[in-house]
């Protein structure tokens, strides 16, 4: 319907600017004299150009785009370059191009530097650049390249969209955060203890076939070579770390800090070589029950780069969820509503849970309502450690921490 009437309208112009050029010539004819002549072939230039303009192909003209900042962090910036190329050299008076947002509240972002104005002439390329500050997270999509031709009064207008998309993940910013495990268990009892050793990769107890996220330096390559099959070394678990993350995504005012704190934590605990896992609520859940490799903690800022808050303010964790993180361990529970009911369906879910800790994030300078004290209370009462910080206090998230 769109492209139907794109084209009748396309042919009410073309109709019109023949109807200027018989009303040019009849006028002469009937008018006679110079001045009417001398009208008529000032006019006839214009009209000529326009029809010839009319019947130019635009789908000569491709354009390429390069993203210039193929990595983004929240708050950071976006810098794109565009070309535009012809195979035709035909004089063009001006064109408009625009870079294409699938999203109108992105192109807000670039006051306008999306949208650049070209005065062609004979060229058969043209470029600009522009950029876009203070990115917002999530996944952005660039639709294509939108071009706009026009004759000298308006008279024929031409459009034309060439597809080109791409997508820009801008991730979530990462604060540094001092990480201390909160919980090491040794080959008896369980202590909390500021060191974190996962394996001790000194003593090797034995092989057995690879698993995807297993780490390079653990392959047993004297077996590889006799058998051709990957093999993977097994130690001695000395000390080991298991620590859940999981991230509240019901709706919030602080929900970007949320995901700021839940990124940091990941990545710090990550570099620690903890035995990690993550866990999304709501409508996008996500469930990474060990993150062993650089591929599985990529997926999960991915993730978190797309990750928008849930439409259901109730949604806790899902009972594949819950069959997977069966096996316990330490959970961080990153919320800013730490209500009782959300936490118990939370633990009733995951199972052998040797300990508990909610990370309430609050607004700078927000005050503690009411309704968010009671929460704390109870969820105190029902043995919960639970600590409110805001997003200045993020790389001490873990001082407070103890173990239950």
């Amino acid at each position: 319907m769109k492209n139907a009437l794109g084209i009748l309208v396309a042919l009410s112009r073309f109709l019109f600017l023949i109807i200027i050029l018989v009303s040019a010539f009849l006028y002469a004819m009937f008018q006679g004299g110079k001045v009417s002549w001398t009208v008529f072939y000032m006019i006839l230039p214009f009209i000529l150009y326009s029809g010839a303009l009319f019947f130019y192909p635009l789908s000569s003209i491709a354009a390429e785009r390069i993203i210039r900042t193929p990595i983004v962090k929240y708050g950071g910036r976006l810098a794109v370059s565009i070309s535009i190329n012809r195979r035709f050299r035909f004089p063009l008076l001006y064109m408009v191009a625009t870079d294409k947002f699938a999203d109108p509240g992105t192109a807000e972002l670039t006051d306008g530097k999306q949208k650049h104005l070209f005065i062609f002439g004979m060229k058969n390329k043209v470029e600009w650049d522009y950029e876009i500050e203070q990115m917002p997270r999530g996944e952005h999509i660039l639709e294509g390249v939108e071009i706009e031709l026009s004759d000298f009064f308006g008279w024929i207008r031409k459009k034309h969209f060439i597809p080109l998309k791409q997508i820009v993940l801008v991730y979530p910013k990462i604060s540094d955060v001092n990480y201390i495990p909160m919980d090491t268990q040794y080959d008896r009892g369980t202590m909390a203890s500021p060191l974190n050793l996962v394996k001790d990769t000194t003593m090797a107890t034995g092989i057995r076939d690879y698993q995807s996220g297993d780490r390079v330096s653990w392959i047993h390559w004297k077996s590889f070579a006799r058998t051709q099959t990957l093999m993977t070394k097994e130690f001695e678990d000395r000390r080991s770390q298991e620590l859940i993350v999981v991230l509240d995504s019901r709706p919030s005012e602080v929900f970007e800090e949320q995901v700021e704190l839940a990124a940091s934590i990941v990545m710090e605990a990550s570099a620690h070589q903890a035995g990690l896992g993550f866990v999304t609520t709501g409508n996008e859940r996500l469930l990474t029950p060990f993150i062993q490799s650089d591929g599985q903690l990529q997926h999960a800022l991915i993730h978190l780069a797309k990750l928008k808050p849930s439409g259901d303010s109730t949604t806790g964790m899902s009972s594949h969820q819950a069959s997977e993180l069966k096996h316990g361990g330490s959970i961080i529970l990153i919320t800013a509503n730490p209500n009782w009911a959300f936490i118990q369906s939370i633990l009733e879910n995951a199972g052998n849970v040797r300990s508990f800790t909610c990370l309430t994030v609050l607004k700078e300078n927000g005050e503690k309502n009411g309704h968010l004290l009671e929460d704390i209370r109870i969820a105190k009462l029902h043995g919960v450690t639970v600590r409110t910080l805001t997003q200045k206090q993020f790389p001490e998230a873990f001082k407070e921490v103890t173990h239950l």
